[in-house]
């Protein structure tokens, strides 16, 4: 896995999650999102039950309000907007969406806890009739936010000492995960589990014309070259603690959506970016194009395995 591929799921909550997340006085259950119709399948296909667990990568694709949380001109205390989630179309299976990720999530928010008031744990979504899991997450556990603020507004050094900082959570986050995998797997016991990366959308160090991109620099918020350069190293070990945490599990349902090069030629600085830059709507995030193209290769994805029987209820 690149260091870039993570970039997104790592930022895939820091502005939600500077707002604040919940705790475990918000533990008690609450009620799920009712499931959504999603794609334009013939009705003689199978419906499959889909739920979306994760942070912002999944929920957010539009503007929202960093105080509330909630999406302009659509209240959501997640933020969850029009993501990849609700832009899949397969032909070969119809889709009920049960779409529970959340801006600023982390691992706990998945597993142990609610975010904010009026939403569940996000496992409680899953059961014996879910056919498909499909979740994003991992970013905000590790402190990402820290050290991508750091290197964003302060010196080179000081960017590297928060990397250096953090690193302990990210030592962690193997054992999180396999936890959050093994979770899944118990409650939904008949689901094919995906667990979706993350497409590349910054531009590697040294890129012609870096200098001149808006997006990427201007005074006092900016990633420079070594900027880079340290994200990158950041990013590699969090990959590793992805890879590990799906090699501990060893469960042949538990399957990886590798989306690297998905934004190819649509990067930050590209003339037209699939990801919004440090002056964007939501910064650091994918844009509506972004979403579109995601939603694009992963319905790709769903119509192979569907064909492959992968997927529970697709035959």
């Amino acid at each position: 896995m690149s260091a870039r591929l993570l970039i997104s799921a790592l930022l895939g909550g820091a502005l939600a999650f500077v707002a604040g997340v919940g705790g475990p006085g918000l533990a008690a259950n609450a009620t799920l999102p009712s499931p959504l119709r999603i794609g334009g399948a013939e009705a003689s296909a199978p419906l499959i039950d889909l739920v979306v667990l994760g942070d912002s990568y999944a929920s957010a694709a539009t503007p929202f309000d960093r105080g509330s949380l909630n999406l302009l001109g659509a209240p959501s205390v997640c933020a969850r907007g029009p993501a990849w989630p609700r832009l899949l179309d397969p032909s070969s299976v119809r889709i009920s969406l049960t779409h529970v990720s959340c801006s600023g999530a982390m691992i706990p928010d998945l597993l142990d806890r609610r975010m904010r008031a009026g939403e569940p744990v996000q496992v409680q979504a899953l059961s014996e009739a879910t056919d498909l899991v499909m979740l994003a997450i991992g970013g905000n556990d590790t402190g990402f936010s820290e050290v991508f603020s750091a290197c964003r507004f302060e010196s080179l050094e000081q960017c590297a000492e928060v990397a250096a900082r953090v690193s302990p959570r990210v030592d962690a986050l193997t054992g999180s995960l396999v936890r959050l995998y093994q979770e899944v797997l118990r409650r939904a016991p008949n689901a094919l589990v995906i667990v979706v990366l993350y497409a590349d959308s910054l531009p590697s160090a040294g890129t012609p014309g870096l200098d001149a991109c808006e997006s990427l620099r201007a005074p006092g918020d900016e990633l420079s070259d070594a900027d880079l350069l340290v994200i990158e190293e950041w990013g590699e070990a969090i990959g590793a603690s992805v890879a590990e945490a799906i090699a501990a599990v060893a469960d042949p349902r538990v399957q990886v959506a590798d989306l690297a090069d998905a934004f190819a030629g649509h990067r930050i600085c590209a003339d037209e970016p699939w990801q919004w830059g440090r002056d964007g709507a939501i910064p650091f995030h994918p844009n509506a194009a972004g979403h579109a193209a995601l939603a694009v290769r992963l319905t790709q994805l769903l119509d192979q395995l569907a064909a492959s029987g992968a997927i529970p209820g697709a035959q």
